[in-house]
C-alpha cells in the first residue's frame, strides 16, 4: 500500500489504549483514522488525545462509513467471532488481540474466510516479535539442522502468575457505560464441554495460550498434550519427533514479579529465555546459550545483548510493515487455529 496506512480500531478499553493505540500513534507509517467504541464520552477523550478525528458507535458503522486501510480490534476475545467475520467480509486486513476467538471451529472458518477474502489476518501473539524469542528460535533451528549440540530433548516452560502490568499508565475512563448494539453475540465453549470445563477453558485459553504458541514457535514444531493433571498445574506434550514440551501454570504465590522461563534442553546444550512482563516497556526477553565443551569439562556460557524492544511495539510495527511492504506475517490466524486445537486437547486430557 502505498502513503501511509489508515487505522480503523474498534475498542479503547485498557489493552486498546496502552498495549496498540499508543504504539500505533507513534509509527510513521500509519494514523489512526476512526474509533468504534460504545462508551461514548470515553471514546470522545482518547480520541481527543490521540488525534483521531472520526468516532463511531459499532464496529458496523465504522466499516461502512469510515475510510480505513485496515482494523485493530481489541475487544473481549468473546466478541471476536462475529467481529473479525464482518471485517473480513469487508475485505479489510485485522489484528486483533489473543486468543482468536474461543472456539477451534470458529476459528478454522475466520482462517478459512480471511484465505478466501485474501486478506491479512494476524493474531496479536507478541511475544514472538520479541528480539529474544527471535533468537532462540534461530539458535535451536541452527542446532537442529547442524546437530552440532545434539537433538532436543526437553522443553520446560515455567508460567506462574504475577505482576505483568507493571506500573502501566491507566487508561482513560471515562466511566460511561457502552451502549449496546446487534452483532456481539459472544461465543461460548465447545459445546461438548460442561460448563466447570467451559470455564476452565475460557481461563486457560484468556492466559496460558501465549505459553502454547510461543513454546511452538521457539522449536518450529506442533506438539499433542499426552498427560495434564486434574488440578492445572502442569501439563506434558509431545512433538512429532518425540521431544517432550512440559508447562509449569502452579503459583508460587510470587505477586511483585513475572517468572517466565523457557528451556530447551538439546544432548549437548541449553537454551534458556526469560521474558518480560507483557507491559514492561523497553525490555526484551533475556537469553542464555550453555554449550557443553566436552567429558568434564565447563560449559560455555554466553548471554548475548539484545536490543531492548518492547514486543507490543514491534508487533504493530510488523504489521505494519506487512501491509505496506507484503512483509512476512509471523503470527497468521492460520497458524494460531493450533493454538485453540491444543487448548481443547488439554481440557480433554485433564478429564480423563
Amino acid at each position: 500500500m502505498a502513503g501511509k496506512i489508515r487505522l480503523g480500531f474498534v475498542g479503547c478499553g485498557w489493552m486498546g489504549q496502552n498495549a496498540h493505540m499508543a504504539n500505533y500513534a507513534t509509527i510513521d507509517d500509519c494514523e489512526i483514522v476512526a474509533l468504534a467504541e460504545g462508551r461514548p464520552e470515553t471514546a470522545k477523550a482518547v480520541a481527543a488525545k490521540f488525534g483521531i478525528p472520526e468516532l463511531y458507535g459499532s464496529h458496523h458503522d465504522l466499516l461502512a462509513n469510515a475510510d480505513v486501510d485496515a482494523v485493530v480490534g481489541v475487544m473481549g476475545f468473546h466478541l471476536f467471532n462475529p467481529l473479525v467475520t464482518d471485517i473480513l467480509n469487508a475485505g479489510k486486513p485485522v489484528i486483533t488481540e489473543k486468543p482468536m476467538c474461543i472456539r477451534p471451529d470458529n476459528g478454522r472458518r475466520l482462517a478459512e474466510l480471511a484465505a478466501a477474502k485474501d486478506v491479512l489476518y494476524q493474531i496479536g501473539y507478541m511475544k514472538r516479535h520479541d528480539p529474544g524469542a527471535k533468537m532462540v528460535r534461530e539458535t535451536a533451528a541452527k542446532w537442529k539442522a547442524s546437530g552440532e549440540c545434539g537433538a532436543l530433548q526437553y522443553v520446560r516452560i515455567t508460567m506462574p502468575s504475577g505482576d505483568w502490568i507493571m506500573q502501566h499508565d491507566p487508561p482513560i475512563n471515562k466511566g460511561d457505560a457502552p451502549t449496546p448494539y446487534e452483532g456481539q453475540a459472544p461465543e461460548s465453549a465447545p459445546e461438548w464441554m460442561t460448563k466447570e470445563q467451559g470455564n476452565h477453558y475460557i481461563g486457560f485459553v484468556n492466559f496460558y495460550i501465549h505459553q502454547v504458541n510461543l513454546t511452538r514457535y521457539l522449536i518450529g514444531e506442533d506438539y499433542e498434550i499426552k498427560y495434564a493433571d486434574p488440578h492445572g498445574r502442569t501439563f506434558t506434550a509431545e512433538t512429532p519427533s518425540g521431544v517432550v514440551v512440559v508447562l509449569e501454570m502452579s503459583s508460587y504465590g510470587l505477586q511483585h514479579r513475572w517468572d517466565e522461563f523457557y528451556t530447551l534442553n538439546f544432548d549437548g546444550g541449553q537454551i534458556r529465555l526469560e521474558m518480560p512482563a507483557p507491559m514492561a516497556r523497553q525490555r526484551a526477553g533475556e537469553v542464555t546459550i550453555y554449550r557443553q565443551s566436552g567429558e568434564g569439562g565447563s560449559p560455555q556460557v554466553t548471554q548475548p545483548v539484545l536490543p531492548q524492544k518492547w514486543a507490543f511495539l514491534e508487533q504493530a510495527r510488523a504489521f505494519i510493515a506487512s501491509l505496506k511492504d507484503g512483509a512476512p506475517c509471523l503470527a497468521p490466524a492460520a497458524d494460531a487455529v493450533k493454538d485453540l486445537e491444543i487448548s481443547e486437547q488439554y481440557i480433554r486430557a485433564v478429564a480423563r
